[in-house]
């Protein structure tokens, strides 16, 4: 799946990083990150998933946050 650039043009980044849950536990998860603008894409979990399908979600969650974004109303 190919991976549309950020909003501002900017080739966005996958990263893995650690969140608190609403339940106070910390959980990873990858999310989309622009470096240029600093824009994140929705976080996946990565609990239950390996990496390729965790990343392959990520992407398409960010694809159709960009999409929403450029598409006019």
């Amino acid at each position: 799946m190919n991976q549309q650039p950020c909003t501002c043009g900017a080739e966005a980044n996958v990263r893995l990083v650690t969140r608190r849950a609403a339940d106070g536990r910390d959980e990873l998860v990858y999310r989309v990150v622009c470096p240029v603008c600093g824009q994140l894409g929705p976080a996946v979990a990565a609990a239950g998933k390996d990496e390729a399908a965790a990343v392959a979600e990520a992407v398409a969650a960010w694809n159709v946050r960009v999409g929403r974004v450029r598409s006019p109303v």
